[in-house]
């Protein structure tokens, strides 16, 4: 399935017309919060038993998705750079609280782990963390990779600081179990460009990573969390009156 830009486009354009569209005969949608816009990409002949047509990948986007408090990211850490992370207002442990987790009840590293989307640590609380944490980290995709493969082990400020930044553009896309791939490329109130640059940059990094290219996309589909789903798909944008 090969889309030109201008699809995307229009596609994008028309999923947050639908998030705001009235209905005759009821009120005005008004939402009480900023909505996310996922980008839905359904695979095909691809075999997920082969680890090499599997994908685990922090994706750095060009442009930011998430505020400062939504990030949902936790820094474990030490000195000066547990100070740091605590100046930028993240959630932060240090190595005695890790200590107090790992003598808690199973379902509640569970329940902290559940509540992170991405956890950067310092470089010499790794072994530690791998030791408590590594069973329930490493099903969830969401063990701290160090570079080139993952920006989650730092080891100075200015790695932490860039990090936390960093994290703010950064989606995980993962293809495990299931020939499909949703991820958040931006919120309703940005600009409709920036979010096309993101869309864009998740489409030309799946089609790099599949054997057949633009062949392994069956479809695609660009949604706000409470709109519905709009295909890419010129037959479609023309049957819902674009």
């Amino acid at each position: 399935m090969k889309v030109d830009d201008r699809l995307l486009k229009r596609s994008l354009t028309t999923a947050i017309d639908f998030s705001i569209r009235e209905k005759e005969g009821f009120k005005p949608k008004k939402r009480n919060f900023d909505e996310s816009v996922d980008l839905i990409i359904n695979l095909k002949d691809i075999d997920l038993n082969d680890p090499k047509q599997r994908i685990d990948k922090e994706l750095i986007l060009p442009n930011p998705i998430e505020m400062e408090r939504e990030s949902k990211l936790c820094v474990i850490a030490s000195g000066d750079l547990l100070l740091q992370a605590k100046k930028m207002n993240v959630d932060t442990m240090d190595s005695d609280g890790l200590e107090k987790l790992n003598a808690q009840e199973k379902k509640d590293k569970k329940k902290f782990v559940k509540n992170y989307k991405f956890f950067i640590v310092e470089d010499k609380l790794m072994p530690t963390v791998a030791r408590y944490l590594a069973r329930f980290l490493g099903p969830r995709g969401k063990m701290p990779k160090p570079f080139p493969a993952g920006y989650g082990i730092v080891s100075n400020v200015e790695e932490l600081e860039n990090a936390i930044k960093r994290y703010k553009r950064i989606i995980r896309i993962q293809v495990k179990k299931t020939p499909m791939i949703q991820v958040k490329v931006g919120k309703k109130s940005m600009e409709n460009d920036k979010v096309f640059e993101n869309i864009e940059t998740v489409v030309d990094y799946i089609v790099d990573q599949m054997p057949h290219k633009y062949n392994n996309i069956r479809n695609m589909y660009i949604k706000t969390t409470m709109g519905k789903p709009v295909k890419v798909d010129e037959e479609f944008l023309e049957n819902v009156g674009e």
